[in-house]
Order: structure tokens, then C-alpha cells, then sequence
């Protein structure tokens, strides 16, 4: 029984684990997915999410600074060598013009000592506190703006995927008319309906499609490939695009783009100078601090001994203790200049970064401008491209029919096939301009 029931465990594990495993193995993004999963993995964002942990932890490091710092220290030392001086012999009762080596110390000694410093006050010190959190708002904004690059790049990455394979669809299915047209021809040929030259036009037709499905097929998997190293996600994994092109496109046909309420201060990019205007204002502050004096409070406390005994710290040997409390001052008297041209060198920066923003402004303001006309300019191609692409797949059709009653040539059925295939290709191409134009779009508003 044991046996039995051994056998139905394994024959259900080996039929149940492929399917399993498909399962597991191929996940489903829609296009928000994608951009979700990449904000959480992908290798940039994950870089920018490691400087503001850096970022942080330079706040504390920055507040520690002005809190006491105790240090220790302690010294063990042989003296191989007792340092000898000379002494008058006349002091030992010897002959005076002559002298007596005498050695002063011992031959062991050693010390320990405890330091606890506290700033009072120091004017670069308050500076950098608040320098300190503009750096962490600064990496934030580092962090935004690497999340939107991120989104915008899996968009593109995305759209490229359902282009490419909307292509194969459609060369596959050029491929298979073509295979069907050259089958029956063949039959035409041998039964002396159809000449040579037909046949042979068809191959050439059929050859074609087949390079084209093979570059369509590459292009689907460079595509793809693209895509998951964009989201942050293994190249082996298996993944499939739950969202279809009519479903992306749509919307964006639907709507007509409108610029209202554009506010340029609230763009990303123009927030980064304003951080960095902060930044630079601090330090400016920092280098006119140099200026101030320092204070600071200290205590040192220590023990120290000498001795010929190797052991210090036998019970004889005596110990002696020491210990100051004290305030420092540190106070800038003259450098020859070298401070004020510091603070004149980061003014000059601060009025850069003023231009910078002056300039940025402008920037966004043409930027949004021309992908406003850019959108409108693709929805117009789209729609054109789209009707071409019928009006040659109809005339493409007819023409095939037209063949097969033998009232068209073969010449003008690779004619009309061409102008289908350059129509569909003009097509794919306005999709993909379409969708970008798009995200261009909501990325100069500030909104993607």
C-alpha cells in the first residue's frame, strides 16, 4: 500500500512540476507594471536610492561633529637604552672641570590618557548642519528625476516590443499568402497557365518575407531583451506584454493635448538648480564663517608611571595622575586675501547656477513647445499612415485576386505587395513616433 501510494506522489510531481513551472517561469507586465518594477529594481534607481542612504547618514555624521568627542590613548615603552647626561663631578664630590655620565629615567614606563573635546562654537559647524539636509534634498530630487528617466526609458522599451511584434504578425502573415500564391501557380505553371517568370517573381517575393520575418523575429527579441535589463530584471527570465497597441494608442488619439496651467517650477529639473541654489547660498555662508573664531571645551585626565619593573602595574609601582580642563580659542587673524577670494569664487558660482536656472527656464519652455507640435504633428502622421495602410492592404488584395484570374501580372503583384509591406512599415513607424511623442510630451509637463 505504501508503495502504491509512493508511486501516485511521484507520477503527480512529474506531471504537475512543468506546469508549475511554465507558470512561475513567464510573468505578465502591463506598461504600468513594467515602470513599477523597474522603480524597484532597476540598477540606476537602485544607485541614486544608495546615494540617499549615503545622504542621510551624512546628516548624523555632520550633527555628531559638534557633539563630544572622547578619545583615548595609552603607551607601553622599553627603554632599551637609558638616555645619559653629564653633570658637573664637583657636584658628586669629584674634581671640578670634570664630569659624571648620569642616566635619568627608567627603563619601563607607560601612560593612559582620556579626551573629551566640545565645540562652543564654530560657524562652519552650524553651516554644515543645514548643508547637510539641502544634500539629502538634493539626492532626492537626483532620485526623482532617475525615476522618471527609468519610466520614460521601460515606455520606450515597451513600445518597441509590441511594434516589433505587431511586424512579425503581419510579415508572417504576408509570408504565409505568398507560400499559398506560390503553391498554386506552381500547379498553374505545370499545367501550362502560368509562365516561368510568375513563379519564379513569387519566390523572390517569398524569399523576401522570409528575411524580413527573421528580422522581425531578432527585433522582438532585442526588444525584449532591452526591456528587461531597462526594468532591472534577469535576461533569461521569461515575460509576456499584457497591454496591446490599439489599447495605448487609443487614448492618445482620442484626446487633443492641452497646455494649461504649466507651472516650470514644479519641473524636476528646474527644482535640482533650486536645491542647488540652496546649496551654493550655504556655501557662501561656510567660507564667510571662516571668518568667525572657534571655541571649544576640553578635559584630559591620564595616569602615568616609569619604573625598571617589566610588570607596570605591579602593586609598588606607583602611578601618577594628571588632569587639565580647559576652553581653546582659535581666531583668524590675516591670510593675505586667500579667505575673501573664496567667498567672491562661490558667489561667482552662486550667480552661475542663477543662469543656469535662467536658461533652464527657457529650456522647458521650448521643450514643452515642441512636443506639444510634436504630438499634434504625430497624431496627424498617425492617422494618415493608418489609412494608407488599409487603402494598400485593400489594393494589395485585389490584386492578388486579380492574379489568380489571370488579368494581372506577377510584376504587378510584387509592385502592389511592396507598397502594402512600405505602408505597413510607415505605419509601424508613426505608432512608435506617436506613443513617444507622447511621453515626451507628459515628460515636458512634468507629469510622467
Amino acid at each position: 500500500m505504501k508503495n502504491i501510494l509512493l508511486s501516485f506522489v511521484v507520477i503527480f510531481l512529474v506531471f504537475s512540476y512543468p506546469t508549475q513551472a511554465q507558470t512561475e517561469d513567464k510573468v505578465n507586465f502591463t506598461l504600468a507594471e513594467a515602470q513599477e518594477y523597474a522603480l524597484e529594481n532597476s540598477y540606476s534607481v537602485k544607485g541614486t536610492d544608495y546615494d540617499l542612504q549615503v545622504a542621510r547618514k551624512k546628516v548624523w555624521e555632520t550633527i555628531a561633529d559638534g557633539l563630544p568627542q572622547v578619545d583615548f590613548s595609552a603607551d607601553y615603552s622599553n627603554n632599551l637604552d637609558v638616555a645619559v647626561s653629564l653633570l658637573p663631578a664637583e657636584f658628586f664630590g669629584g674634581e671640578p672641570g670634570s664630569y659624571t655620565p648620569v642616566k635619568f629615567g627608567q627603563q619601563y614606563g607607560s601612560s593612559a590618557t582620556i579626551s573629551v573635546n566640545q565645540k562652543i562654537f564654530d560657524g562652519s559647524y552650524i553651516v554644515g548642519t543645514m548643508a547637510a539636509k539641502v544634500f539629502v534634498q538634493l539626492s532626492k530630487n537626483q532620485k526623482e528625476k532617475t525615476e522618471i528617466e527609468i519610466k520614460d526609458a521601460v515606455a520606450q522599451a515597451y513600445y518597441a516590443v509590441l511594434v516589433s511584434e505587431d511586424n512579425y504578425k503581419t510579415v508572417k502573415e504576408n509570408l504565409a499568402i505568398n507560400q499559398k500564391l506560390l503553391n498554386e501557380t506552381k500547379a498553374y505553371w505545370e499545367n501550362g497557365f502560368r509562365e516561368e517568370l510568375d513563379v519564379d517573381q513569387i519566390k523572390l517575393n517569398l524569399n523576401r518575407n522570409k528575411t524580413q520575418l527573421s528580422d522581425a523575429k531578432r527585433a522582438i527579441s532585442t526588444s525584449l531583451t532591452v526591456l528587461k535589463y531597462t526594468m532591472g530584471m534577469d535576461i533569461e527570465k521569461k515575460i509576456e506584454l499584457s497591454n496591446s497597441l490599439d489599447k495605448l494608442v487609443d487614448p492618445i488619439r482620442s484626446t487633443t493635448p492641452e497646455v494649461s496651467s504649466y507651472d516650470f517650477a514644479a519641473h524636476i529639473d528646474y527644482r535640482i538648480l533650486e536645491t542647488q541654489l540652496k546649496s551654493q547660498k550655504l556655501l557662501i555662508r561656510n567660507e564667510q564663517a571662516q571668518y568667525l573664531p572657534t571655541i571649544s571645551a576640553f578635559y584630559n585626565y591620564g595616569k602615568n608611571t616609569s619604573t625598571d619593573f617589566r610588570n607596570v602595574f605591579k602593586s609598588e609601582v606607583p602611578w601618577f595622575k594628571s588632569s587639565v580642563l580647559g576652553l581653546r580659542l582659535s581666531m583668524p587673524i590675516f591670510s593675505a586675501g586667500k579667505r575673501r577670494s573664496k567667498v567672491k569664487q562661490q558667489r561667482i558660482e552662486y550667480m552661475k547656477i542663477e543662469n543656469d536656472m535662467a536658461s533652464t527656464e527657457q529650456n522647458l519652455k521650448k521643450d514643452l513647445s515642441l512636443s506639444f507640435s510634436n504630438l499634434l504633428n504625430a497624431q496627424e502622421t498617425y492617422e494618415n499612415n493608418l489609412e494608407a495602410v488599409s487603402i494598400a492592404k485593400r489594393i494589395y488584395d485585389k490584386t492578388i485576386i486579380k492574379f489568380n484570374e489571370g488579368i494581372s501580372t506577377s510584376t504587378e503583384l510584387s509592385e502592389n505587395e511592396k507598397q502594402y509591406l512600405d505602408a505597413h512599415s510607415n505605419y509601424i513607424n508613426s505608432t512608435l513616433a506617436l506613443l513617444s511623442t507622447k511621453i515626451a510630451f507628459d515628460k515636458a509637463l512634468g507629469k510622467l
